[in-house]
């Protein structure tokens, strides 16, 4: 009697697959200039600003202090509950500075936290499941965030806050946590996802699990585009505390 063979995902290209993510810096199989740029991430993130920079092009000249439409009732209200929030946080003046970044991170991160969900067979992933650009993000939060504190504080006030090694040990985690933190998120939901698609057939009785999980990941999508935009928030109010806002 013949065996059945059952077929098995090809463990040797889930693993490359997640490797993918993991990638931190040059990926000489997907090199665009020098071996540095990594081809699907960039065309994501393209993707990304174009959609961002489309939609605003588009609502810009139809903005109404009247009745809005439906796509500005739904920014409006993001921008609201991201203000308001901020200002119980940090005060209305200081909102007033960070708000902007930090809202359009925040739309950034979450159209990019979802674009990975997409059915395209792989061809597109969420620029946020890549450490690069994770670690980029964080960075320019960061910066902003130390360059905030000297206008606030001065430099003389800022460079002796260093002294205190609290101050060390308080600062020097915040850009991998807050990059590790969102990239884990997203890259788990898509790894996921692959384990899924590559799942014997006899073992996918239905689509089932593959929606729940999506669904899932479109809440968590969303819940880690706050979480970043809540910290960026929170990392400019600490930073310019002593300012006596």
């Amino acid at each position: 009697m013949a065996s059945m063979v059952i077929p098995i995902p090809i463990l040797g290209d889930i693993a490359g697959e997640i490797g993918k993510h993991w990638s931190l810096g040059p990926d000489p199989g997907k090199a665009l200039v020098a071996g540095i740029l990594h081809i699907d991430t960039l065309i994501s993130t393209l993707i990304i600003m174009a959609i961002l920079i489309g939609v605003a092009a588009y609502l810009r000249p139809r903005i109404t202090s009247g009745v809005p439409g439906g796509l500005q009732n739904m920014i409006e209200t993001l921008l609201e509950f991201v203000i308001n929030t901020a200002t119980d946080l940090i005060g209305e003046a200081r909102t007033k500075v960070i708000a902007p970044m930090a809202v359009s991170l925040g739309l950034f991160i979450l159209l990019s936290n979802w674009l990975g969900l997409l059915p395209t067979g792989g061809r597109l992933k969420s620029p946020t499941a890549d450490m690069n650009t994770t670690f980029a993000l964080a960075i320019i939060v960061v910066l902003y965030v130390h360059y905030s504190s000297i206008k606030a504080r001065g430099p003389g006030k800022y460079l002796k806050s260093w002294l205190n090694p609290l101050t060390i040990i308080e600062e020097l985690p915040k850009p991998v946590t807050l990059s590790l933190r969102l990239f884990g998120n997203i890259a788990a939901g898509e790894i996921l996802l692959i384990l899924l698609g590559n799942l014997p057939a006899v073992l996918v009785l239905s689509p089932i699990p593959t929606v729940i999980w999506v669904a899932f990941s479109l809440f968590i999508g969303g819940v880690q585009a706050f979480v970043f935009v809540m910290l960026t928030i929170a990392y400019y109010g600490i930073g310019t505390e002593i300012a006596g806002h």
